[in-house]
């Protein structure tokens, strides 16, 4: 929703604000009167596939469809991807899987005028549809955009822009009609695996999402359930083949070329690994030098202990409590958990003595897990791991002796 306020505007901006506003309602009405029309003989459905971008909510690339149709001047993308900000208690409901995305729709232009602005490049590939598969398509994607069918619940791997577009263009088709290609698709990838070249540019992202998803995010992935990512959609459309014969792809273009000002930010020098070893190697030196660690070291076992019980909170809301269906369960729970924050507390002998002996089975647990390939543990949690438990034993050895 559009929220204006010009208390302290000029007389001249205001108005220029003014005819902006209505340009903008006037080119909104224009496409939703666009879409009650019926398609001509002419017209063209397209998947419009978008190159990742800088932001997170941008790095795994986009998904829209393109109905383009010059004899009724239709020329509109139906982008599922659509989220608003504005959202009451937006970040709580993201976090909690049950944020609502939108179906939005809008000119064509100005779709490609955002990634054109944001130096991502834009791939089309026209669909091979009879008319009437056209005609059907383009209703129900009016359908969809309907004030009371456009939100759904938004899910990263199972229910997302990518998926949304799979899902309502496959569904013209007869299921024995599709036959997929599995030429290009990496034998034996999880979903995990999937995303992991996306974020390698960010390793502390990738380090954070690797701890927080859970073991279903290891699952193995098919022809279909690839297709959450845009690039995978792209690579799985262009090798359909309809009855066997016919590609479902009439062509593939790119639009708009910026790969040469696609290469974002490189990786940080001080990756999660790097910093976290060469903590582990300098804390470890302090602790045995000290011996007991009376005091030296308490500023950094508060730190420690905390920031991972704070983690531990994080991961137990996600596991438990949250609606996401590939955070739980999750076993790195065993090591990173709330009551590590014990330690460093004023709580009874008593209750920091029975945490040191349940903390010193979960970790004999863990370690089993892991070797088990149960779910994939990130090799940076390792030089955490290392740390609570050298700084956890002196903790630990205070309570009972």
């Amino acid at each position: 929703m559009l929220n204006l306020k010009f208390t302290s505007v000029t007389t001249p901006l205001r108005i220029i604000l003014l005819f902006l506003l209505l340009i903008t309602t006037f080119v909104n009405i224009k496409a939703q009167s666009n879409v009650s029309k019926q398609l001509s003989d002419d017209a063209i459905i397209s998947v419009l596939t978008c190159a990742p971008g800088e932001e997170l909510y941008s790095v795994f690339g986009h998904t829209a469809i393109r109905v383009s149709d010059p004899d009724n001047d239709i020329d509109l993308v139906f982008n599922y991807g659509t989220f608003d900000f504005n959202t009451p208690f937006f970040y709580l409901k993201f976090g909690h899987g049950n944020l609502d995305y939108l179906l939005s729709v809008s000119p064509f232009k100005r779709f490609m005028r955002e990634y054109f602005i944001t130096n991502r490049s834009v791939w089309e590939q026209e669909l091979a549809l009879t008319q009437s598969q056209k005609k059907s398509l383009f209703r129900a994607l009016i359908v969809n955009a309907q004030p009371e069918n456009r939100a759904y619940q938004y899910d990263f791997f199972y229910d997302n822009c990518a998926t949304r577009v799979a899902d309502i263009v496959l569904q013209q088709y007869d299921t024995d009609q599709v036959e997929f290609s599995t030429e290009d698709l990496p034998a034996s990838l999880t979903f995990r695996e999937a995303i992991h070249p996306y974020l390698d540019k960010q390793p502390w992202t990738k380090f954070g999402i690797d701890l927080i998803l859970g073991a279903p995010a290891d699952a193995q992935t098919d022809s279909a359930s690839i297709m959450f990512l845009p690039d995978y959609l792209m690579a799985q459309f262009s090798g359909i083949r309809i009855n066997s014969t016919e590609s479902m792809v009439v062509t593939t273009n790119i639009l708009l070329d910026l790969s040469n000002y696609s290469d974002f930010k490189t990786a940080d020098w001080w990756s999660p690994l790097t910093t976290l070893w060469v903590l582990l190697i300098l804390i470890a030196l302090w602790s045995f030098a000290d011996g007991e660690g009376k005091s030296k070291l308490k500023v950094f076992d508060f730190f420690l202990f905390s920031t991972v019980s704070l983690l531990g909170l994080v991961i137990f809301y996600l596991s438990w409590i949250s609606n996401h269906q590939v955070t739980s369960p999750n076993w790195n729970l065993l090591w990173a958990n709330p009551f590590w924050i014990l330690l460093v507390t004023n709580v009874k002998s008593k209750f920091r003595k029975l945490f040191c002996y349940a903390q010193g089975v979960a970790l004999v647990i863990f370690f089993i897990v892991m070797t088990m390939g149960i779910q994939y543990f990130p090799f940076e949690s390792l030089p955490v791991i290392l740390l609570l438990i050298i700084r956890g034993l002196f903790s630990c050895r205070k309570q009972i002796n």
